[in-house]
């Protein structure tokens, strides 16, 4: 995904066990959004925009807030 962005957020949240690997060694609950629609550019410059939901979303969620500059240590509940 080359600059993806969320955008649709389901109002319902899950809480997540998450870890990092750029803050080794600590793992703790994120509450994010339990769906998501993204939209990113692939490798062959194609427009693509993808629904989801559960652990997938909570992954892009997670990385697409590395590319914002935010850690999952800054959403701890």
């Amino acid at each position: 995904m080359i600059n993806p962005e969320i955008i649709e957020r389901s109002q319902e949240m899950i809480v997540w066990k998450e870890a990092c690997l750029s803050v080794p060694g600590i793992e703790w609950n994120v509450k994010r959004h339990k769906n998501i629609t993204v939209e990113f550019t692939t490798l062959k410059w194609d427009r693509r925009t993808k629904k989801l939901k559960d652990y997938n979303a909570v992954i892009v969620q997670h990385e697409i807030d590395h590319l914002d500059g935010i850690l999952f240590t800054d959403k701890l509940i």
